[in-house]
């Protein structure tokens, strides 16, 4: 009589326990990708939060070094007076979001508007925005953002 019930030994894995080795190691590596963005995005928060209140700092000392008035304000103005700090970087894509950071006279010169590009969603609206919850106690108006282009601009 024949054996039929033979059992072969075989090593290894089953595909079972290979896919739950597979689903464990993509849920570490979720939770460590979300936390390394959102450490991301504070460091550009804050990096828009220095150059923000650098630029407000220069220009109420361009104002005064200026006889009382913001015409021509500009950030190759602020750097051709020596009123940005050492560190202060200018030109194309200068903010955290690869964007331009402008500042400029509002319409009566009375006032100054810094503008952001490239601004995302989460972090430049008006409303609810991270960046314009930082900044809101410095500025004169309300924040606004653009979302179609990304922009934020605020008075000072």
């Amino acid at each position: 009589m024949k054996n039929t019930d033979q059992r072969t030994n075989k090593k290894g894995f089953t595909i079972i326990e290979l896919i739950a080795v597979m689903v464990i190691i993509a849920v570490i590596l979720a939770s460590v990708l979300a936390t390394v963005q959102g450490a991301t995005n504070n460091s550009r928060l804050t990096n828009a939060v220095a150059s923000i209140r650098a630029l407000q700092t220069a220009s109420v000392n361009y104002y005064n070094g200026n006889g009382g008035s913001y015409a021509n304000l500009s950030i190759a103005n602020l750097a051709a007076g020596n009123y940005l700090p050492a560190n202060f970087t200018s030109g194309a894509n200068q903010d955290p979001w690869n964007g331009n950071i402008t500042v400029a006279p509002d319409a009566n010169a009375g006032y100054f508007d810094i503008t952001l590009t490239n601004v995302p969603a989460s972090v430049g609206n008006a409303a609810t925005g991270t960046l314009t919850m930082a900044v809101s106690k410095l500025t004169q108006t309300a924040p606004a953002y653009t979302a179609a282009t990304g922009t934020w601009t605020a008075a000072f």
